[in-house]
C-alpha cells in the first residue's frame, strides 16, 4: 500500500511540475491573429521584452531606420544566424525563433514582430525553463539590436 501511494503522489507532483510549465512555453502567433502584441513577461527573471512594463523586463524599442521591406531580408538573416538560434515560423513582419544555450542547450524563444505604422520592431526573447536565465536573453537582444544598428537596420533610441 505505501508504494502505491508514493507511486501516486510521484504522478501527482510531475503531472502538476508538466502543467506548470505549459504556462512558460510561447507558441508562434497565428498571422491572423489581430491583436499584434507578443506574449508577456512571466514574473521570473528570464525574460526581456520591448513591450515589459516592469524594469527587470523592459529594453529599449528598435526603432526601424530601413523601410520594412528592405529592412525585413536582413532581420531574417540576422536572427537566424545568431548563436545556437533557428527560426521555426515566419511570415512577413513576424518572427518565431527558437535558441539554444551552448553549454545544456536550453531552449529559450525569441520574437521579432513588426510595427510598421510605428516604424519598430517589437522583440521578446523568453526561457521556458528555470527562475532565471543569468541575463542570457538581454544579452540575445542586446546582441541583436547591435548587429542590425551595424547593418543599417535600426538606429539607436534616443536618450530623455
Amino acid at each position: 500500500m505505501n508504494t502505491k501511494v508514493t507511486l501516486c503522489f510521484k504522478s501527482l507532483f510531475i503531472s502538476l511540475l508538466l502543467a506548470s510549465l505549459n504556462a512558460c512555453m510561447v507558441f508562434p502567433l497565428d498571422e491572423s491573429n489581430t491583436d499584434r502584441s507578443l506574449n508577456w513577461c512571466p514574473p521570473l527573471h528570464n525574460c526581456a521584452s520591448t513591450e515589459a512594463s516592469t524594469f527587470i523586463h523592459s529594453i529599449q524599442p528598435f526603432n526601424l531606420k530601413l523601410p520594412l521591406e528592405k529592412a525585413w531580408p536582413i532581420i531574417l538573416h540576422t536572427v537566424d544566424n545568431l548563436p545556437g538560434t533557428k527560426i521555426e515560423h515566419q511570415y512577413f513582419g513576424y518572427i518565431y525563433a527558437k535558441s539554444y544555450s551552448d553549454l545544456f542547450k536550453f531552449v529559450d524563444y525569441v520574437e521579432i514582430l513588426a510595427v510598421p505604422n510605428e516604424n519598430r520592431l517589437k522583440v521578446r526573447s523568453s526561457s521556458l525553463l528555470g527562475l532565471t536565465d543569468m541575463f542570457v536573453n538581454y544579452y540575445r537582444t542586446e546582441l541583436l539590436r547591435k548587429i542590425l544598428e551595424e547593418k543599417g537596420v535600426i538606429t539607436r533610441p534616443s536618450v530623455h
